[in-house]
């Protein structure tokens, strides 16, 4: 009844993330989907389905499915609840590939003793999908449990490209900053199109995720002063945070706290994916310089829910924040680099031992801008790309082989 369901959907399909996933179909890897809440993890995994269902790759009656987030699954709780449907599901499978779908599998006790044993039993007959929330279940974890028998699909929000497409309207300056303004999580094209609908809603879904996902999963005390922080770090958003920025903040704030408990707070937030910390790297020793990083928000909307939007102020944060989420979505190893002169490398991102250097402004309308701009990559003596990145309408002229590129077609270059 539930797989019924499912074929006759009307889902909109991220194209970007099926084309990755079907690379690895018929391989006995588990296919791990990970990412915030309210990204449409649970949509690519039936987008899934019915394109296997579609192409006749699949028949129904070999499909195991459990989805915790729907009320008919509430009995599946432990490891004997699992392997008791599964049983159930074996009586009428047909003698083909299995596919088994598990989604938000962390609420499962015993999961992985489960999923071991399909491996265990069907191996080279069983397609495995799995979800699971990265607050309950860390990354290292999710390695020990799988004996590293799986491949990570990290799914973030839309990019512009499918903005564009499930607002069904053609990419435009206007439409750019709608995507800046309320950012990228499907389900804001389920309502009003407004701010006084959209913006509840996302500060709804931050708040489920710091209550529940971090606040009482972390058995946090001081709640408050976590709450501040947050907002603090968000409202920040591209500027280095150093001990010395946080400690002004707290003396602001007049917060006595140990310095490891704003640490671990910070690693809370990552864990869930409202955060991205980027290192600051000295490009001659290749060293990390430890405390002077930088957060960029996992979605623009949240964010611009919780500290409000303002593009007269935000515009250039946000448009750096964008270029990092896009580098990091098409897996991109992204770090700063902090010259020797003092000037700094917004991002220098690295793949398949390729390896691209981005500076963000918002307008190079001014000789000074250009100049500060350009400067900084030319201060690089290798060959690989270099761009400048910007809103302008038009297109700058390239600099001792630095490209400039408006921001709206970035993804045409990574």
């Amino acid at each position: 009844m539930v797989i019924q369901k499912i074929l006759q959907e009307n889902i909109i399909d991220r194209d970007f993330y099926l084309n990755r996933i079907n690379k690895y179909l018929n391989t006995p890897l588990i296919k791990v989907l990970i990412g915030q809440r309210r990204v449409w993890k649970s949509s690519i995994l039936k987008s899934v389905i019915q394109k296997l269902v579609e192409n006749s790759e699949i028949l129904i009656e070999n499909i195991f499915y459990i989805n915790k987030e729907l009320p008919v699954f509430d009995d599946v709780k432990n490891y004997d609840n699992l392997k008791e449907k599964f049983e159930k599901f074996l009586q009428n499978k047909k003698e083909w590939k299995i596919f088994v779908w598990i989604d938000e599998i962390q609420e499962i006790i015993g999961w992985e003793k489960f999923i071991n044993a399909l491996l265990a039993d069907y191996w080279e007959n069983i397609e495995i999908f799995i979800t699971w929330s990265n607050s309950f279940l860390l990354s290292w974890e999710l390695a020990t449990y799988l004996t590293w028998r799986y491949i990570e699909f990290n799914i973030l929000p839309l990019s512009y490209s499918e903005f564009s497409i499930f607002k069904n309207e053609e990419k435009s300056k206007k439409l750019f900053l709608e995507y800046l303004k309320f950012g990228w999580l499907p389900a804001i094209f389920k309502m009003e199109y407004s701010e006084e609908v959209i913006f509840p809603y996302l500060l709804w879904v931050y708040n489920t995720i710091v209550l529940k996902d971090i606040i009482a999963y972390h058995n946090i005390k001081n709640v408050s002063f976590f709450k501040d922080l947050y907002k603090y770090t968000l409202a920040n958003i591209w500027n280095i945070v150093s001990w010395k920025s946080i400690k002004d903040y707290l003396k602001s704030q007049n917060i006595a706290i140990w310095n490891e408990t704003v640490l671990n707070f910070l690693e809370y937030a990552l864990d869930t994916f409202i955060l991205n910390k980027v290192y600051s790297v000295n490009p001659e020793t290749k060293k990390y310089f430890e405390i002077y990083n930088k957060y960029y928000s996992g979605d623009l909307g949240l964010r611009n829910a919780l500290v409000w939007f303002d593009l007269k102020i935000d515009i250039w944060n946000l448009l750096e924040n964008y270029v990092y989420l896009e580098l990091k979505r098409n897996n991109y190893e992204v770090k700063i680099w902090r010259l020797k002169s003092g000037k700094e490398i917004d991002f220098i991102a690295t793949k398949n031992w390729i390896t691209k250097y981005f500076q963000v402004c918002y307008l190079l309308g001014w000789e000074e801008t250009i100049k500060r701009e350009y400067s900084s990559l030319e201060e690089i003596r290798d060959n690989w790309e270099k761009y400048v990145v910007s809103f302008d309408d038009i297109d700058f002229w390239i600099s001792n082989g630095i490209k400039h590129i408006n921001i709206m077609d970035l993804e045409e270059v990574l």
